[in-house]
């Protein structure tokens, strides 16, 4: 692997990395009060270019490459959770139409995505089906010139403020995985209907709420990819994703780790920093080694996806799930020995810490649970 990068590379990841100190993070704390998202981070992404990474040139993109895409997310999620996780799940919801879309759907939706004026979302989880995706009950039945949608979708990140939706529905649940068909719905579709946000641990600046379909037509072009091949489209598209959520908890992991060693230099206890006990250094070494392990996990499954290109036979499932399970999990332990080097301080509101804990819970949820990417390790693993 070759994580050397090109002077483009650098300055955007130098202006990231400065957007994300100065514009995201200082107004995390705001943004998770009101639990409202903010539209106003998004746009600045798409007028920085930052949104562009993954796509070419044509559309409007900068076309830098999966692992300059990635390691963008940690940075954007190092200032802002809520931004990063909008920044993700908005990309693989781009990505799949850049993947599997026809030429007049790339021009129709990528143009916006990359601009930041179009927010789009991935609705694939159902209320009895969240892992088990082969099984969604979601149903599409053909009719003249197109198909009628009916049923439910459930835990859709930024569903009260998406403009369009990649949707997952079967067409015969009696098919199984080969009924499943992707399509692109936009907002305001007759028979779409989107429920209230859910009331969540973190995570407040983006909304999460569930759609409701009923005879919801769309048209035959709104079919994305092959009739029947959607569950291929949709484990291609979050292999991507999982990646973008290990650099997701990656960027709250450091940011945890930054915020509390800066602390542990300015709290006195026995007229010393608490910096100099060996106590409170074993605890900040072991979190940035955990970090730095995740770092390289993710950028190296990232680096992978983007040699695999279209290549969907290359795609990196074992490297992507290794990356979001690992940077997760050990994201909440750094989180809470954060809180803990903090001690009470650390669970006041007052201080950051307690929301990155709050916030990073999630990330080893969704996605598919890290249960789920064991299951997937393993498999692969037995495959060679």
């Amino acid at each position: 692997m070759d994580f050397s990068y090109s002077e483009e590379e650098l300055e955007v990841l130098d202006l990231v990395r400065q957007v994300a100190d100065e514009q995201l993070a200082p107004n995390l704390a705001a943004i998770d009060e009101s639990g409202e998202f903010s539209r106003g981070n998004f746009k600045l992404l798409g007028e920085l270019g930052i949104l562009g990474a993954l796509f070419p040139e044509e559309y409007g993109g900068t076309d830098l490459g999966f692992l300059t895409y990635a390691m963008c997310v940690e940075e954007v999620s190092r200032g802002d959770f809520n931004t990063g996780l909008t920044m993700s799940v908005h990309s693989m919801s781009a990505s799949t139409i850049l993947k599997f879309g026809t030429k007049s759907q790339k021009e129709k939706y990528l143009p916006g995505a990359i601009a930041g004026t179009n927010l789009l979302a991935f609705a694939l989880s159902e209320p009895d089906y969240g892992s088990d995706s082969a099984s969604i009950k979601c149903h599409a039945k053909k009719v003249s010139g197109g198909y009628l949608l009916n049923g439910e979708k459930a835990w859709i990140t930024n569903a009260l403020d998406a403009d369009q939706f990649v949707l997952w529905a079967t067409i015969d649940p009696q098919l199984g995985k080969t009924g499943i068909t992707s399509f692109i719905i936009e907002k305001g579709t007759k028979g779409l209907g989107i429920g209230p946000n859910e009331h969540k641990m973190g995570g407040g600046g983006t909304t999460t709420s569930s759609l409701i379909l009923t005879d919801c037509f769309l048209p035959n072009e709104n079919r994305l990819g092959e009739e029947g091949k959607g569950l291929r489209t949709a484990l291609n598209s979050l292999s991507g994703g999982r990646i973008g959520i290990a650099a997701n908890a990656t960027g709250v992991s450091q940011r945890a780790i930054n915020e509390a060693a800066a602390y542990s230099k300015k709290r006195i206890q026995f007229d010393v920093p608490i910096c100099e006990f060996q106590g409170i250094q074993w605890k900040l070494a072991d979190m940035d080694t955990k970090c730095e392990a995740g770092r390289l996990l993710y950028r190296k499954a990232a680096y992978m996806k983007q040699f695999a290109g279209n290549d969907i036979n290359k795609d990196p499932i074992k490297e992507a799930s290794q990356a979001k399970c690992y940077a997760t999990d050990v994201g909440l332990e750094i989180c809470s020995e954060a809180v803990q080097i903090f001690g009470g301080y650390g669970y006041s509101r007052e201080y950051p810490v307690e929301r990155l804990m709050r916030y990073i819970k999630v990330t080893q949820i969704f996605e598919g649970s890290n249960e789920i990417q064991r299951n997937l390790i393993a498999r692969e693993l037995l495959k060679s």
